[in-house]
């Protein structure tokens, strides 16, 4: 089943059954900005020349199709926070009946112009291990065919999290125009 994620820009398409999931947007504690920082904005592609347009309020992804363009706007159930020098994208999905957030990472290297967008790879074994050194799994929450694992990690953990590498990058953006 396809899933749309958002990364710094707001849609991305993974094919995956297993998700990591926050009760909150996280880091947890940050204040979520209002508008999305000057120098994240831009029109940006990644390498399969898909396009990724960060606005003031909004990211839009379009790929090859035209039925698939993706567009998201800063909202309560669509979130960034700047945190240790990165930015955090949290969406909310519903799980039976339930709202949890899925967060991603965005590294922007403005020397370069690329943003680089991390997730929270559930099928890396050795990943998920360390992140339950650091914070423990609440729960398993299913939804049909669909797996995810529940963390509630608090703000002092994100130092870790972000040190140790947790995140496992999906996807690399690189500016195109300002």
């Amino acid at each position: 089943m396809k899933k749309i994620l958002i990364l710094l820009c707001m849609a991305l398409i993974l094919a995956s059954c297993e998700e990591v999931v926050y009760p909150d947007s996280q880091p947890p504690r940050v204040k979520a900005l209002k508008e999305i920082p000057d120098p994240l904005r831009g029109l940006y592609l990644d390498l399969n020349l898909d396009t990724l347009v960060v606005g003031q309020r909004s990211f839009i992804y379009l790929i090859e199709d035209p039925e698939d363009v993706q567009e998201t706007f800063l909202s309560d159930s669509v979130v960034l926070k700047s945190y240790k020098g990165k930015y955090f994208l949290s969406l909310t999905i519903s799980i039976g009946g339930n709202s949890y957030w899925l967060t991603y990472m965005l590294d922007q290297d403005v020397s370069t112009g690329t943003i680089d967008v991390y997730t929270m790879a559930a099928d890396d074994v050795v990943k998920m291990a360390m992140l339950q050194e650091i914070t423990s799994k609440v729960s398993d929450l299913e939804s049909g065919s669909d797996e995810y694992y529940l963390f509630a990690p608090k703000k002092k953990h994100y130092k870790k999290i972000i040190r140790d590498t947790i995140f496992t990058k999906f996807n690399s953006f690189t500016r195109i125009t300002p």
